[in-house]
């Protein structure tokens, strides 16, 4: 059967280094509408900031602590002369960004992996 060429294959979602963080620090950017987020992604990475327009939906001191998903192979960009090392990953309710988190709080760092035909696919680098 052939995949419409629109759609996402397991081998490019098999790209997608998506982990699991969790926000330590936070302050508000000096444009005053994004914050910068720092992250932690376990012991087997160093902290990364992000930059993110959550302050419809968060006040800084209820983000503390957070886990979330983000997605760490992307192309960092500079916001209002700031670094954004990767992307958080949200969703909408309301017109405001809402965090994706894991139901249950699981290890800082862990992988996040797609279950289909009773396999998991993730990003994995071994051999690259």
């Amino acid at each position: 059967m052939a995949c419409d060429p629109k759609k996402v294959t397991k081998k490019d979602f098999e790209k997608l280094e998506l982990r699991i963080g969790k926000i330590t620090g936070a302050e508000l950017h000096e444009n005053k509408i994004d914050y910068i987020l720092l992250i932690d992604l376990g012991p087997a990475e160093r902290d990364i900031q992000i930059v993110a327009d959550l302050k419809e939906s968060y006040k800084i001191e209820d983000l503390i602590g957070k886990q979330c998903v983000v997605l760490l192979n992307i192309c960092c960009e500079e916001v209002g002369g700031i670094e954004s090392e990767a992307m958080l990953l949200t969703a909408t309710k309301d017109n405001k960004p809402v965090l994706l988190q894991p139901e249950n709080e699981v290890p800082t760092g862990e992988r996040v992996v797609g279950i289909m035909d009773s396999e998991a696919y993730h990003f994995d680098d071994v051999g690259e």
